[in-house]
């Protein structure tokens, strides 16, 4: 495996990695959002603050399909980086080819997850 074709290996797997945090990030608060907002109508909060609280979860969840996307797009970029590849001498059964799978591995489980 070339220089080259190691760092974009790394590179790739690096925003893999990067896009898969921010999604579960932005999913947990989502998730925490909702949380909020529903115990705050259990205790029946002021209008106001279950008004903000709504927007404040509106926003959360207007972040999770972007992100979804662009880690989707992510993945796709790094399979097809790691099928061509796959052909090249050093590179089946390599540290970076392992981690870049493993990588994709967990985001395509990530993105399965929060659909």
């Amino acid at each position: 495996m070339s220089n080259q074709e190691a760092r974009q290996l790394k590179i790739k797997t690096g925003s893999v990695v990067r896009l898969k945090k921010e999604l579960a990030l932005y999913l947990k608060e989502r998730d925490s959002e909702q949380q909020r907002v529903n115990a705050l109508k259990q205790g029946q909060a002021d209008k106001h603050d279950i008004k903000h609280a709504e927007d404040v979860l509106a926003e959360a969840s207007m972040i999770v399909p972007d992100t979804r996307q662009r880690l989707e797009a992510a993945v796709k970029d790094l399979a097809k980086l790691l099928e061509e590849l796959k052909e090249s001498p050093g590179v089946a059964g390599s540290q970076e080819q392992q981690t870049a799978a493993q990588a994709k591995l967990e985001a395509e489980q990530l993105i399965t997850s929060s659909a």
